[in-house]
């Protein structure tokens, strides 16, 4: 269906489909001018013919060219008879009375055994000072415009077209793969991968001049986005040394005797630098992650086990919130991966579901490599899915939770390494279902 809305398509079956009706315009009106000269040619010989009886003077020598003409003249071309007092001459068959011929109709040539069976004559009836005179004209040259017109049907217009249709095809193809090209980069930029390019496009062309815009603008976004993630980098990893000896300082202050009001105050300072130093441990591994480090060490890991392995884990501080774990595996299937990253992944899917769907039922399943994780929270809007996926993102009704907004972006990088597709859906009985398709063999999967 995509072909059929293709724009290259379209405007050639355009130009094919006016070539066609002008080709088919002047040959119909070549046709129609010859066919209209030819048959005023055919009436006008039978009028010669009765014109000149007429101006014969004397009655024997008009019988005389009655019988020069009827000899002289083929069957398919012309027909003649003169009756006077009962007899008749000529070369029209006595079969046919003439008494029936309707003067100015058409006499069809099956009638007459002489004619060939696709010929036709015009008739004309006139009155001699002999008697009656017929004269058939036979109508064989239009047959043969006929023929000669389909002649230049079958051997000029539709070779023309079917080379203009093969032509037409073969430039839609390359046309649509230039634009498949590139609908297919524009996809995968959208997608995330800024490495993706056009590239081996025709120089001077529309299309290479789009794509080779296309190309320069996908390497200033790949290296704008690359020197954004350096700079982020760079100062997590700047500021996360100087935090964690203020986390130091502070571990070193609580062992000393404090009054209870500083306690408090210390124990909550301390527990803001944690929180801090975790995030910029996130943002680390994200960088890391989005960077494509540690891909180099995939194993074969048993998704199955490591599932079971992260809720017999988490089912202790699931119960402790007053909520249910709930584990399914089904025909699990090995993924090439990192153990530790997924186990992450997972970690981190069961914590987000405590942290902002308290007291409610967890489901952690996996069915061959599709593994999900569900609760029965508030859910999130279809509108905001996308921007929970980003680092620091946390909607309205999650700000009054604990967190940071890196847990699903730490999650989504995991996915991206992993070469898994992860998507955000509304879970049975309400709450939030998040998805993810692990590919076989490296191929990437969808949703």
């Amino acid at each position: 269906m995509r072909a059929l809305r293709s724009t290259p398509l379209r405007l050639a079956v355009a130009l094919i489909a006016v070539f066609a009706v002008f080709l088919a315009a002047g040959l119909g009106t070549a046709y129609v001018l010859m066919h209209r000269t030819l048959s005023a040619e055919i009436d006008g010989r039978a009028l010669q013919v009765v014109a000149e009886l007429r101006a014969i003077g004397r009655p024997e020598e008009r019988l005389e060219r009655v019988q020069e003409i009827a000899a002289t003249s083929r069957p398919d071309t012309l027909l003649i008879r003169l009756e006077t007092g009962g007899d008749s001459i000529g070369n029209l068959p006595e079969s046919l009375d003439a008494a029936s011929l309707r003067d100015g109709g058409l006499l069809s040539g099956h009638a007459l055994p002489l004619a060939h069976p696709a010929d036709s004559y015009r008739i004309l009836l006139a009155t001699l000072p002999e008697g009656r005179v017929a004269v058939l004209v036979g109508r064989r040259a239009l047959s043969e415009l006929n023929e000669i017109f389909l002649a230049i049907l079958g051997f000029s217009f539709l070779p023309a077209l079917a080379i203009t249709s093969g032509l037409a095809i073969v430039v839609v193809r390359r046309t649509g793969r230039r634009v498949e090209a590139i609908r297919g980069t524009l996809q995968a930029l959208s997608a995330g991968r800024l490495t993706a390019r056009v590239g081996g496009t025709p120089p001077d062309t529309d299309l290479g001049d789009i794509a080779r815009d296309l190309d320069r603008m996908a390497s200033a976004q790949e290296a704008a986005t690359e020197a954004l993630r350096q700079i982020g980098s760079d100062i997590a990893h700047d500021l996360k040394t100087p935090i964690q000896r203020v986390a130091v300082h502070l571990e070193r202050v609580g062992a000393e005797a404090l009054p209870v009001p500083a306690r408090t105050s210390l124990d909550a300072a301390q527990a803001e630098t944690a929180g801090i130093i975790g995030t910029f441990q996130s943002l680390l591994q994200i960088a890391q992650l989005e960077g494509g480090q540690g891909r180099h060490g995939f194993a074969p890991v048993d998704l199955g086990a490591l599932v079971r392995d992260m809720a017999e884990i988490y089912a202790p501080a699931v119960e402790e919130a007053g909520a249910r774990l709930d584990c399914s595996v089904t025909a699990p299937r090995p993924v090439a991966g990192d153990r530790h990253l997924l186990a992450r992944l997972i970690a981190n899917l069961v914590e987000n579901a405590l942290r902002h769907a308290p007291g409610t039922p967890i489901r952690l399943a996996l069915e061959g490599r599709v593994l999900s994780v569900s609760d029965g929270g508030p859910g999130i809007p279809e509108a905001r899915r996308e921007d929970v996926l980003r680092r620091l993102v946390r909607l309205e009704a999650s700000r009054s939770t604990p967190g940071s907004g890196l847990g699903l972006a730490l999650v989504k990088a995991i996915a991206d390494q992993h070469g898994a597709a992860l998507g955000l859906e509304d879970a049975e009985g309400g709450g939030l279902r998040v998805r993810l398709v692990f590919p076989a063999g490296g191929e990437q999967p969808e949703v």
